[in-house]
């Protein structure tokens, strides 16, 4: 390190480090490591570009298994998704999906974060443990909440008749439909965000509490002021995951519901499914997939902008 003596106010030297400068070797092993990157990263967007590309493409055109004929149609396809009930029906109800999966994972993730931290043993088989939810495939973890909550002799229904209380329909009622699959996609993907969050925790400073103890602070004034902010962008990741992954959700929800009772879950991405597959309109279904990269874009945005990553 570059070093500087100053006269200091008592007729002393002190020395002063001079900032690093970047040596040949250094900026060539930069440039070195961004070119093996260079590689992975092609054909990560080959694929990714390829997709996005194709899917735009065909959102421009009249594409549809019963014509032979792909005319150049412009926006209409988008124009006609946002004139669709339907597919109105699937944006609203995809928005309060979200916000709670986002809202109920960031909590449950946090506190899972946290408690797994504090934990001095077998912490490394706690980890493996709370990872167990988001290794389960989404058919198999559908298949499940279904056992706990469809019919009168599911499991969840046998524990309130345990305790004297009725049946009631979970699965066949709009309202609890939408609390069973917000808490099977919470139980699915905020297990990722654990891991997140905590390789966070794990990056603080131990010195910064120990400082915290000194000045006398409590645990939730530490809690606020020290984790909170140095945690902040893996909070932000985590936040991003979240969104990305429950806009994304369709296996869980397929197999638990599929879309219904009615349309009461019959989210965005279930609702592509039906169009191309149902209905057979791939323009109209490119058109939601478009849609649907937007919307985790600009709530990617959004994100790394608040927490200024």
């Amino acid at each position: 390190m570059s070093e500087q003596l100053q006269q200091n106010s008592t007729g002393g030297q002190r020395i002063i480090p001079m900032p690093k400068k970047w040596t040949v070797t250094k900026k060539k092993e930069a440039v070195f490591a961004y070119v093996l990157l260079i590689p992975a990263m092609l054909f990560v967007l080959g694929i990714l570009g390829y997709g996005v590309v194709s899917a735009f493409i065909t959102s421009l055109h009249r594409v549809h298994a019963l014509y032979i004929d792909e005319p150049f149609v412009g926006f209409q396809n988008y124009i006609n998704l946002f004139q669709d009930e339907r597919f109105m029906n699937s944006f609203q109800r995809s928005l309060v999906f979200v916000a709670s999966s986002v809202a109920l994972g960031t909590v449950l993730a946090l506190a899972a974060a946290l408690s797994l931290y504090k934990l001095t043993r077998f912490r490394g088989a706690s980890q493996a443990v709370s990872l167990i939810p988001y290794f389960v495939s989404g058919i198999s973890a559908a298949i499940s909440w279904r056992f706990m909550f469809a019919g009168n002799a599911s499991l969840v229904n046998m524990m309130m008749f345990f305790f004297g209380a009725e049946p009631i329909s979970w699965l066949g009622h709009e309202t609890r439909a939408m609390i069973v699959v917000i808490l099977a996609n919470t139980w699915k993907i905020a297990p990722f965000s654990v891991l997140i969050i905590l390789s966070g925790l794990q990056s603080i400073d131990p010195d910064l509490f120990d400082a915290a103890d000194i000045d006398g602070a409590s645990g939730a004034r530490k809690f606020r002021y020290v984790t909170l902010p140095l945690i902040a962008p893996m909070m932000s990741v985590s936040f991003i995951w979240l969104s990305f992954a429950s806009f994304n959700m369709f296996d869980v929800i397929i197999a638990l519901t599929g879309g219904g009772p009615g349309r009461a879950t019959d989210l965005m991405a279930v609702h592509l499914y039906k169009l191309a597959f149902e209905r057979l309109d791939f323009s109209g279904a490119s058109a939601v997939m478009i849609i649907l990269l937007v919307v985790n874009m600009l709530v990617s945005a959004v994100s790394l902008k608040a927490s200024k990553v």
